[in-house]
């Protein structure tokens, strides 16, 4: 297994469904293009806002 990655055996029992989620501030799509054969991790993207006021 490359760097990483995690075996599937480690964190859950065979009859464990294991599921992830990426979540990123740039929409990637290497990324979309690579989880399409990866239907049990959910893609996100984030976005941040704020105001500033005087005080």
């Amino acid at each position: 297994m490359g760097a990483g990655t995690v075996d599937r055996m480690q964190i859950a029992e065979p009859y464990q469904k294991v599921e992830g989620v990426i979540i990123v501030l740039d929409d990637d799509k290497k990324i979309r293009w690579a989880l399409k054969s990866v239907p049990s991790i959910t893609f996100y993207r984030y976005q941040i806002s704020f105001k500033l006021v005087k005080a």
